[in-house]
Formats: C-alpha cells, sequence, structure tokens
C-alpha cells in the first residue's frame, strides 16, 4: 500500500502529466488552425485548376509547394519545413516515388532504356533517362494511373519523369524512416571533406567603467568539426529468371532491402563504430575491413575513449534502476540538463528493463506528446528512449566483446544537438548490369556519409555510457 507521501507525490506527477498534455494538444491545435490558414491563401481546395482539389494528390501538391507532380520527385518529405505536412501525405509522395523507380527498372531491365551511369566522378553520376517508361505493363496500369490522379495529361513517353541531373530524389523517402540517424542534426556537405567552424573557450562579459579604453580578458576562440564522408553501398543480384510480369513485386522488395541496408549499416556504425584500427569487439576487428562499424567512432567508442573524465559508469551486473540512470545522466554536467536535447539508446533486453521503472511513461500516457517522441516508446525524466536492434547485448564486463563473456549489456545517454550527421551524397538506387558473363543484374544503393561530434574531453560530455549491465 502507498505511503501517503508516495499517493501525494504521485497525485502531483499525474497533474503535472495532465497539464502537459493539455499544453500539447493546444499547440496542435493552433498548429492545425494555422495550417488552415496557409491552405486558404495556397487558393483553398481548388487549387491546381483540374477539378481535383479536395484529392489527396493535388493536397500533397499544395502542401509542398509544388505545381507539377514531376516536382516531387526532387522533394525531401523529411525536410524541417516540411514537418508539419501529414503523414498520409508523406507516403502518398514516397509510394508515387517507388512507383517511378519500379517502372524505370523495368524500362531498362526489358525494354532497352539506357542504363544508370555509375561514373567515380560524383559530378558525372546520372540516372538512366528512360522514355518508355510508360510503355510497360506496369507503366500503363501503376505508373500511369498515379499521374492521372494528380491531374497531370499522360503523355507518350515518360522522360519527363526522371531527373536528368544530379538526383535527390533517393533521401527523402529514407529519411522518413530513421530512427536514432533522425535524431541528429543533418549537415549537408557541399565538399568532401568538409569543415563546419563551431566556437569554443567563450567567455563572460567584464565589468567596464564609463570611457575605459584597456581592457583586459580573453575572447572566445573557433574551432571546427571536419566531415570525411564515406561510401556505403549495398546490392542485390536480381535472377536470370526474372520476367517482366513478375519484376515489378520483386523489384518493390530488392529495393526496400538495399535501402534498408543503409539504414541498418548507419544505425549499427552510430552504436558500435570505432575506426582507429583495432576495434573494441574482438568480433568486429576480426572482420573484413569493409563492414560498417568500422567507418566512423560511434557513441559507446566515444563515451569509452573518455572514460578517464567520467563519461562511463559501471553498473555493477545489475539491472538498470532510476539511481544509476540518474547517476549517468549527472555525469553529463551541463550536457545532460536538458530533455530535449538528450536521447537514451538501449538494446531490447535493456529496454524492456527500463519498462519496469516505475518513472518511465510509457507511448499511451504521454497522449498527443507521443508525436515528439517519433521512433521511442518511451521516456525517462522526459528523455526519450530508443530501442535499437544493433546496440550489442553479447558484452563483457568491461563494455566490450571479448567472445568470452557475452552476456552482459549496457545503456547510452547522448546529447543529440552535440553531434551531427554529414552527408555529402544521399541514398540513390541504381541498376546495372553485374560481373561481365555473369547474365545478372544488379540493384545497389549508394551512400557518402559521415557521424562526427565535438571532441569528448574533461569539459565536454555529451555522451555517457553505462556498462556491465545484466541481461
Amino acid at each position: 500500500m502507498l505511503t501517503k507521501a508516495e499517493l501525494d507525490k504521485l497525485i502531483t506527477n499525474q497533474k503535472s502529466l495532465q497539464s502537459r498534455v493539455e499544453a500539447a494538444e493546444a499547440k496542435a491545435k493552433l498548429a492545425e488552425e494555422e495550417k488552415a490558414a496557409l491552405l486558404a491563401t495556397r487558393g483553398g481546395s481548388g487549387g491546381g485548376g483540374h477539378g481535383m482539389g479536395g484529392s489527396d494528390e493535388m493536397r500533397a501538391l499544395r502542401y509542398f509547394g509544388k505545381s507539377h507532380p514531376a516536382e516531387l520527385l526532387n522533394v525531401n518529405v523529411a525536410a524541417k519545413q516540411f514537418k508539419g505536412v501529414p503523414d498520409e501525405l508523406k507516403h502518398l509522395v514516397l509510394n508515387f516515388k517507388q512507383a517511378i523507380d519500379i517502372a524505370r527498372f523495368t524500362a531498362q531491365l526489358f525494354h532497352g532504356d539506357p542504363l544508370d551511369f555509375v561514373s567515380k566522378d560524383e559530378k558525372s553520376d546520372r540516372l538512366g533517362k528512360c522514355g518508355r517508361i510508360l510503355e510497360t505493363d506496369y507503366g500503363k496500369h501503376i505508373l500511369a494511373p498515379a499521374i492521372k490522379a494528380f491531374g497531370s495529361t499522360v503523355v507518350g513517353a515518360g522522360s519527363e519523369w526522371v531527373p536528368t541531373g544530379v538526383s535527390t530524389t533517393f533521401l527523402e523517402e529514407y529519411e522518413l524512416k530513421r530512427v536514432l540517424e533522425g535524431r541528429f542534426d543533418l549537415v549537408n556537405m557541399p565538399t568532401n571533406p568538409f569543415d563546419q567552424p563551431k566556437l569554443k573557450n567563450v567567455t563572460k562579459a567584464r565589468k567596464a567603467t564609463e570611457g575605459q579604453t584597456n581592457f583586459t580578458g580573453a575572447n572566445f576562440s573557433t574551432d571546427k568539426i571536419r566531415f570525411s564522408a564515406t561510401k556505403l553501398e549495398e546490392f542485390y543480384p536480381l535472377p536470370e529468371e526474372l520476367t517482366e510480369d513478375s519484376a515489378p513485386d520483386f523489384l518493390g522488395a530488392a529495393r526496400g532491402e538495399v535501402v534498408k541496408a543503409q539504414e541498418r549499416a548507419a544505425e549499427s556504425a552510430i552504436i558500435n563504430g570505432d575506426s582507429d584500427g583495432s576495434h573494441q569487439d574482438s568480433d568486429t576487428q576480426a572482420a573484413g575491413a569493409d563492414v560498417c562499424e568500422k567507418v566512423w567512432d560511434g557513441l559507446r567508442k566515444l563515451a569509452l575513449a573518455n572514460s578517464a573524465n567520467g563519461s562511463t559508469y559501471d553498473l555493477g551486473n545489475a539491472v538498470i534502476d532510476k539511481l544509476k540512470l540518474s547517476t549517468l545522466l549527472s555525469r553529463m554536467g551541463k550536457f545532460g540538463s536538458n530533455p530535449d536535447e538528450l536521447m537514451i539508446v538501449a538494446g531490447p533486453v535493456m529496454y524492456n528493463q527500463l519498462r519496469n521503472i516505475t518513472e518511465v511513461f510509457t507511448v499511451e500516457k504521454f497522449g498527443p506528446m507521443a508525436v515528439v517522441l517519433k521512433g521511442a516508446l518511451m521516456a525517462w525524466a522526459g528523455i526519450p528512449i530508443v530501442n535499437s536492434e544493433f546496440f550489442r547485448e553479447d558484452l563483457n564486463a568491461s563494455g566490450v566483446y571479448d567472445g568470452t563473456t557475452v552476456d552482459r549489456t549496457g545503456i547510452v545517454i547522448a546529447n543529440t544537438k552535440r553531434f551531427y550527421v554529414g552527408q555529402r551524397r544521399p541514398i540513390r538506387v541504381k541498376l546495372m548490369p553485374d560481373l561481365p558473363g555473369s547474365d545478372r543484374w544488379l540493384l545497389a544503393s549508394y551512400r557518402r556519409v559521415d557521424f562526427k561530434g565535438h571532441v569528448q574531453g574533461a569539459v565536454e560530455k555529451s555522451v555517457v555510457y553505462g556498462y556491465n549491465g545484466a541481461k
């Protein structure tokens, strides 16, 4: 039975949560009103002049500010300016892009349209220009109706539906699915390498007298974060028996798989990466030089490397509790003070342990606030908890894999505003022939990306690692 003090505390917490939910509902209502006003200024439901102003397709054009559906191919539906666009319209655009891709692949495989051009020179990297994209069975019965739904006339050739420049089409739909990677700010890299300036050694203003001309003290200084993008690639061999009739479903599945491979690689590397030549986990060290966990230093490695300054905490081969979480958070200093900037990352076992902590709120208790926690189902002290299957749970008492002790797990808390995903090239999907003589095709995905943050040290402790957790 609860004591009076515990009951009072529970009531207080419930009132606080209720007030937060009411505030979130009010904010959501205001956003809807602003959105309605914005649409009214763009011509209401009758925009476009096609007599289909109320359709989802016409709504998508208005929300994304486009006049022609071909322009949607270059829309980043995950960009911040489209945060208020309803998810169903985002998925409508994503499905439209997928239809374009599959029709393009089919035209290339079976109707002789030019293949995607792949070159080491990024500036000459182009997609094939498919003039028969609407002549295929899939193009006629799937893509053409989709184009008509947007109120556009379908012409005899479909080359206008395939970007002819360096495409940015293949980033947007994949960003929408990101969980861990999507919580960090994206830095688009105009060059490779790319230096992102930052301030350091910030100062406080000093007292001055009227007319004073001689000043003392130090000004702040500058530094930089250098991004150096690494190319990640994956491919799927298409079977020789593939026919035009079976191609659409199979190509859709294969296309999704090569994209998911990019997502998995980024997430695992953000957590488990170690690029110094001697990987922290012995099995990864023994793997090939091309494994994704060797492209950059991830959160576990960064915290372990800063352990002398308190960025790690031994959980004592015990399950997680609020005291251990509080200890981890306190070790971050000022970098752990704003819940809106923080993220807790755990594997499935640790994630389920967190569910047993009274102060952890599940998504149903947050109501409308769950939108803020996209990609997370729980939160502790206002900090979203992300469940990642790539957080290793076969570690030893030191928080690394050694192949001997494999029954420990861990947890990470990171300040997402102190780390960045640098992107030189977004995800692209291409069709190309396999090696000469193999009589096969390859569906491949490419991306050039980096993950960097502020240098960890005695002052900067923006990631902490709780290791030696019990399973």
